[in-house]
């Protein structure tokens, strides 16, 4: 690789970590307006997805009357839920834990279910403890989906410091990459 592509591989490398850094930073000082903005982000995705696929159906010329109507249809319904999400973001993201809430529930029935009748490949007493183990997130995520949402983007914001931090100390110096060259 010529020493150019090095140099402009290794600046994205540090750019895509730094930014990593910053957003892990706000991500923990400020949890639940980053929230906030990402539920706004992507609601602004959700219309711009629904009215592009509307458009698609409408303009389909050749295709099939029934995608036509289903990808219209399904356009009216994304570009909906992206305007109520625009509209107050904390309606997907309630969704959106009670979603998870309900999931740890499910596996945790499901792992005990194995526990008890025996999963091939698996030992019953770690079957048992991970259904328990989210019976018991399920319910603390159902009975508080807001703190679970903000403990959710803390741990986030705490894994892109820590990501982008490994990737900037994992970098081999320049001087590495000098005498790489010189070789």
């Amino acid at each position: 690789m010529d020493s150019r592509a090095v140099r402009t591989f290794r600046a994205f490398v540090v750019v895509t970590a730094v930014v990593a850094i910053g957003l892990g930073i706000v991500a923990v000082v400020w949890p639940r307006p980053s929230l906030v903005l990402v539920a706004l982000v992507f609601g602004v995705y959700l219309v711009v997805a629904g009215v592009l696929r509307v458009v698609a159906s409408v303009r389909g010329h050749g295709t099939a009357p029934s995608w036509r109507w289903t990808s219209g249809v399904v356009g009216a319904l994304v570009g909906l839920a992206g305007l109520v999400t625009l509209l107050d973001p904390a309606v997907p993201l309630l969704v959106y834990a009670v979603l998870a809430g309900v999931a740890f529930l499910i596996e945790g029935v499901a792992a005990l279910v194995g526990a008890f009748v025996g999963h091939p490949g698996s030992s019953r007493l770690p079957s048992a403890v991970s259904g328990v183990l989210s019976l018991i997130g399920g319910v603390v995520v159902l009975t508080a989906p807001g703190l679970a949402l903000t403990v959710f983007t803390v741990f986030s914001g705490i894994a892109l410091v820590v990501v982008g931090s490994a990737t900037l100390l994992l970098l081999p110096p320049r001087a590495a990459l000098r005498r790489g060259r010189a070789r």
